[in-house]
């Protein structure tokens, strides 16, 4: 009796040590250069003829264009919704979910970066559930219901990994902050990664989804989760991104570098899938929510501060990712080349002249703690391996001002 008094008062305690791991499933993927053009035959494996494509749009580049024609050659008819916008919004999705239900549609694909695939999960999960209100989704595990129609996640960036992961981050705009949808309905039924679209991206783009991708590994394996399967592939991302990050976004014809980013990106994803994340994505989801600002952008200014603030809680990791980024820590304690890897992150930012601070974002001072109460509160938090007060994060918020 007294041990299951124990148990029960352990799980009332604000911070769990999660004792159990919970493993998330990632989809089948195809990598590789032209892999666009098989689209076809990957929307048909998964029983497609009519597919809805969601879409920022990706004007000038072709791309929509281009994947139609793919589709149309394998006998896969398609439609496009293109009113997804950076950082999708609550009511995007749902005028989403309500075009698919209107058509006779028995497949959708989602054709872009994060944005595309979020909005594409979150119309996925709300036409599952015959036009539910994407804001009761918020949190983990809240689909009731199997998913009515795959998806298929043509990926165009390299770095936010949703093609692949069990997230979706919609903007709740009547209170102005991100909702973190977490469910394995989310995860698409098949990806696409191919390096000849992801050339597209512009190099300050490249930069940008580059350091998120970078935050990815870093907080999962920093994670108070522990998941140590996740070390692997958030170490290989982390050394893929310190040897070619700086090359991909200034010169998007290298092809080498660029192809390599797609690997890192995926990987990050991988890490982070089942270890969590931590407060530079909570941070993140409180500046896009309210300012609609570049969520790569956000973590990649808020990446430096909040590792010192929680290098002290996992030295050994730090020094971990230390070597994985080359930094030479011979005879360095764990502290030690973890301050070394800040200092490397650091550099890698300024080498890729991503100068900008929240203020240049928006931020003023009298929004500094409500947001600092969304990001205490943001899913993403319970991942970090400090516990963080509103005070600490208070301070985390100006530090990047």
């Amino acid at each position: 009796m007294s041990h299951n008094k124990d148990v029960k008062r352990t799980l009332k305690n604000e911070r769990l040590e999660y004792p159990i791991k919970m493993m998330h499933a990632y989809p089948s993927v195809n990598v590789g250069w032209g892999a666009h053009t098989m689209v076809g035959n990957d929307a048909r494996s998964l029983g497609m003829t009519n597919a809805l494509i969601v879409t920022t749009g990706l004007k000038g580049t072709g791309i929509v264009e281009t994947i139609q024609g793919v589709l149309k050659a394998a006998g896969v008819e398609s439609s496009v919704f293109s009113k997804v916008t950076p950082n999708p919004k609550d009511f995007e999705v749902m005028e989403g979910a309500k075009v698919l239900a209107a058509g006779k549609f028995d497949g959708i694909i989602s054709l872009g970066g994060g944005s595309s695939h979020d909005a594409c999960k979150a119309i996925k999960l709300v036409y599952s559930h015959d036009g539910q209100d994407v804001r009761t989704f918020e949190g983990a595990f809240k689909a009731t219901k199997a998913n009515k129609i795959p998806q298929l996640a043509i990926n165009t960036t390299s770095g936010t990994g949703s093609e692949v992961s069990c997230f979706s981050i919609i903007n709740h705009t009547d209170k102005k902050y991100k909702m973190a949808l977490f469910d394995p309905n989310c995860t698409p039924s098949k990806s696409v990664n191919d390096p000849l679209i992801h050339q597209c991206m512009p190099g300050d783009l490249a930069a940008y989804t580059g350091m998120d991708a970078l935050a990815h590994g870093v907080e999962a394996i920093a994670s108070r989760l522990g998941v140590v399967s996740a070390y692997g592939p958030g170490l290989s991302a982390i050394t893929l991104i310190f040897q070619n990050l700086r090359q991909s976004s200034m010169n998007r014809n290298n092809d080498k570098a660029v192809e390599a980013m797609v690997w890192a990106e995926m990987a990050a994803a991988y890490s982070f899938n089942s270890a969590g994340l931590g407060l530079i994505h909570s941070m993140a989801h409180a500046l896009g929510g309210l300012y609609d600002a570049p969520h790569g952008l956000c973590n990649a200014i808020g990446l430096v501060p909040v590792c010192q603030f929680n290098l002290p809680a996992a030295p050994e990791r730090f020094k971990m990712m230390a070597q994985a980024a080359g930094v030479d820590v011979t005879n360095l304690s764990d502290m030690a080349a973890g301050e070394k890897f800040i200092e490397a992150v650091a550099q890698l930012k300024k080498d890729l002249g991503i100068t900008k601070t929240f203020t240049d974002l928006g931020l003023l001072e009298k929004d500094i703690e409500p947001l600092s109460r969304f990001s205490v509160a943001d899913i993403c938090t319970e991942g970090n391996p400090t516990d963080t007060g509103l005070q600490d994060m208070i301070k985390i918020f100006k530090q990047c001002m």
